[in-house]
């Protein structure tokens, strides 16, 4: 785990159970010999949070984001500006009241939020994020999109300057992307971010194979992938624990050292840094 970075780990307090407090996981990754984590939360900003825990906790990079749903404002340029220059890392797209997640997961639809207006254009506000995510050059996730709303924001993105792309777990059936449209954006500097917990979960529809995400791996590359554990869930084991075995399954698959060095160190190092 010598200079691993997690870039997709859910910690309290938060208003779903979670398995550890922020401070308890920088500690637990510190005790590993990771280098950071990125803390994340659906329903509020974790960089006021993840500036405590590394003070608290101290040798290991405790990082933070801001995911759009609704009780940050949605697409909300202020929170975001805020956040940023709070020293976020990354701002996700909608995830739990994405439009599209919402649907999927037969959930209410009102109050759900989509990014693109009715003539399929992106959203005014939209426009101002990327430029803010341009400006601080940080990582734009794109959280529970749909994948034409994911293609229009990407498009928009890079024309806007936006440098860091990272598409949130591609093979999770909310998110799911065509290993056809991984390569054509991996071929732009597009990054896949592929996560522990959908191969986890024991929910037919939610799971997706070790022999599916190591196909992808091979397929796409590993220059445009980082690995994430995606964990933190109370009835999920460890985060770090979790990413200790991802590796270990990753490595019985015949994923080399090398490449996963490049997966959870050198890739996520130069999203974040």
């Amino acid at each position: 785990m010598d200079g691993f970075i997690d870039m997709h780990v859910h910690t309290s307090p938060d208003i779903i159970e979670r398995k550890l407090s922020d401070v308890e996981l920088a500690e637990r990754a510190k005790s590993a010999n990771m280098a950071g984590i990125l803390i994340k939360n659906h329903f509020e900003s974790t960089v006021s949070r993840a500036i405590i825990a590394q003070k608290v906790v101290g040798g290991i990079k405790v990082y933070g984001g801001i995911v759009l749903n609704r009780s940050v404002g949605g697409l909300n340029p202020n929170a975001v500006e805020v956040a940023l220059n709070l020293g976020g890392k990354e701002v996700w797209m909608p995830t739990v009241d994405a439009l599209n997640h919402r649907q999927k997961t037969g959930s209410p639809l009102e109050g759900a939020i989509s990014i693109l207006k009715d003539d399929g254009s992106l959203k005014e506000e939209v426009y101002h994020i990327l430029d803010l995510i341009a400006q601080k050059n940080v990582i734009l996730g794109t959280g529970h999109l749909s994948l034409k709303e994911i293609a229009v924001l990407i498009e928009e993105a890079f024309r806007r300057g936006v440098q860091k792309v990272l598409v949130t777990h591609p093979e999770l059936w909310i998110t799911k992307m065509p290993i056809d449209l991984q390569l054509e954006l991996s071929k732009r500097g597009v990054f896949f971010e592929r996560c522990f917990y959908a191969i986890l979960s024991e929910d037919p529809l939610r799971h997706v194979s070790i022999e599916e995400a190591v196909s992808a791996i091979k397929m796409v590359g590993v220059r445009t992938t980082v690995i994430a554990s995606d964990l933190g869930q109370a009835f999920n084991p460890d985060p770090v624990e979790g990413f200790k075995s991802y590796v270990s399954i990753l490595n019985k698959t015949g994923i080399i050292d090398k490449e996963i060095e490049i997966m959870a160190c050198s890739n996520p190092k130069e999203l974040l840094e």
